[in-house]
């Protein structure tokens, strides 16, 4: 097994002749929709294997859906698009495999390159290693080895790639693990001619070293039909795909025909009708809710498929949400909640000068019960959940928007697992750290501005009654703190599920990544409020 593993392996990196035949597509009976509209009836095709194939047709006919279904990212029970049909993935031993066959790889080269910023150019290639079924030791070498091959630049921020060191760099991660089908979506999009022409020789290049089944949707078939073996045509007037005779490559725009003309219906829905769909959608949306309520026990569970990189995501989760900053802002909310409290109950005390020395053991003891117990506790979350919240939901909306999450899944990835357990993971241990760091921070201001009219009394008076009602003599921890983690657990679960939830919700434009993270403020900020009410109702009826 190890030998015929090694054997595969060995394959990577290898000119084309001393590389096994590839993986064909036999596409029969295909017929796809999407909403009310057909864009495939009963379509069939075949891509043989190691060719690269060009998939044209008309903007909004269907291209990048049918690219989607080939790689998995599209199920058949899709919310928006449904399919039905048989689509088969051959390997040269011809065994057959269907799309959700996780046996097979199908690797996309994205549009926007759905490159992850976070991490350098050999990480990218590395991850995509590290999750590939084909493991490879030497997982940093491979990667450093295959940029330098493609003339990736590996000593800058992947963000600060040009376009055509990024598109290079996705082609890399694409190829990286052993692919039987690469899939190219609009490869040469918003480059410039020049770099358009070395993209397209990039792309024969790597298909006849590495062998690979190559899928390119494109509008630029003056740059790329000079590398197709075959050119397949989505023609949306017979709604099949047919294949465009060499003869007539010449022509292409004549053979693309007319453009199908946008749909301007506008169809009227009766009140009762809209709010039946709005009842569908809160149904269906809270069914979502309960269902990951119930399963988050098995959310929480570490299941990666690579353990560096979910302790790397963790430890890049933990850092969103405690970081450095997110100290600071609870820090400074502590500070100024300690000396406010403390500051007021002296200052505004009622006939002052004969009711102060009578209370003050009393009214220590209250400040620092109540920082601890209620007032720290319910701002600190508060701030959680607008300022963490908001940061992890935006984090996971630009992951939607730029297609990293669907990046992550044609490498091998799960989000649900790759992404939402270390946020989960981020908030269970970095709302109860950052609290207490508040509620430290709070003490010692509220320290602070008891000496600044207290002097005589000294801090060792402060502290001893400051923390009278906290300290247990048989424990080490402070009364009411099984209370205190159980809240905190609690506000720290919600506001990641729900950061999660409107993070991952799909998104078509910037302006859907600042309403998601706007839906989080709001939801976790109320979220928060209510465990804080509910706790309320139990917890201090316990406090004699």
């Amino acid at each position: 097994m190890e030998d015929a593993e090694s054997a595969s392996e060995s394959n990577v990196g290898k000119p084309a002749e001393a590389v096994t035949a590839g993986t064909s597509i036999e596409i029969r009976n295909l017929t796809v929709r999407a909403g009310e509209r057909t864009l495939l009836n009963a379509a069939a095709c075949t891509f043989s294997a190691g060719e690269v194939v060009l998939l044209l047709g008309c903007s909004g006919v269907g291209k990048s859906v049918l690219l989607k279904i080939l790689a998995g990212l599209i199920d058949a029970s899709h919310a928006g698009i449904q399919y039905t049909g048989d689509i088969a993935f051959i390997a040269a031993d011809g065994k057959r495999r269907g799309v959700s066959d996780a046996s097979h790889q199908v690797s996309v080269v994205f549009q926007n390159f759905a490159l992850l910023d976070e991490l350098s150019p050999v990480q990218n290639v590395q991850i995509a290693l590290d999750h590939a079924q084909i493991r490879r030791k030497d997982a940093k070498a491979r990667a450093t080895e295959l940029l330098e091959d493609l003339r990736v630049p590996t000593d800058r921020a992947t963000a600060v790639l040009s376009g055509g060191q990024q598109q290079r760099l996705a082609i890399a991660r694409a190829i990286a693990p052993n692919a039987d089908v690469v899939l190219y979506d609009e490869p040469t999009s918003g480059l410039d001619a020049r770099t358009a022409q070395q993209v397209a020789d990039l792309i024969r290049e790597t298909q006849q070293r590495y062998q690979r089944t190559s899928i390119l949707v494109t509008h630029d078939y003056e740059t790329l039909s000079r590398i197709a073996d075959r050119i397949i045509l989505l023609d949306h007037t017979k709604l099949r795909l047919v294949e465009l005779p060499k003869e007539q490559w010449s022509d292409l725009p004549a053979a693309l025909g007319t453009p199908p003309r946008a749909a301007t219906d506008v169809i009227a829905h009766s009140w009762a009708e809209r709010i039946k769909q709005a009842c569908l959608i809160f149904l269906t949306r809270s069914g979502i809710l309960v269902e990951e309520v119930l399963l988050l026990p098995f959310s929480l569970l570490p299941l990666w498929r690579s353990w560096r990189w979910g302790l790397r995501y963790t430890l890049y989760y933990m850092r969103l949400v405690a970081g450095p900053s997110a100290c600071i802002y609870i820090g400074i909310a502590g500070m100024i909640l300690g000396y406010v409290a403390q500051d007021f109950v002296f200052r505004y005390l009622p006939f002052r000068q004969f009711t102060e020395p009578l209370l003050t053991e009393n009214l220590l003891n209250a400040t620092g019960f109540s920082l601890f117990r209620f007032l720290v506790p319910i701002l600190s979350t508060i701030l959680i959940a607008a300022r963490s919240g908001a940061a992890v939901a935006a984090d996971v909306g630009s992951k939607v928007y730029g297609n990293q999450l669907d990046a992550m899944k044609t490498i091998g990835m799960n989000p649900a697992r790759s992404l939402r357990t270390p946020i989960l993971y981020a908030f269970l241990l970095g709302t109860p750290f950052l609290v207490l760091l508040s509620y430290a921070v709070a003490a010692l201001t509220a320290a602070f501005a008891f000496l600044i009219s207290h002097q005589d009394l000294g801090i060792a008076f402060w502290d001893a009654h400051f923390h009278k009602e906290l300290v247990q003599p048989s424990s080490i921890l402070y009364r009411g703190s099984a209370w205190l983690i159980a809240k905190l657990v609690c506000c720290g679960l919600g506001v990641a599920m729900i950061s999660w939830r409107c993070g991952v919700a799909p998104k078509l434009s910037g302006a859907e990544i600042s309403q998601g993270v706007t839906r989080t403020i709001l939801w976790a900020t109320l979220f928060v409020l209510f465990v804080h009410f509910v706790f309320s109702l139990f917890e201090f009826r316990a406090v004699v």
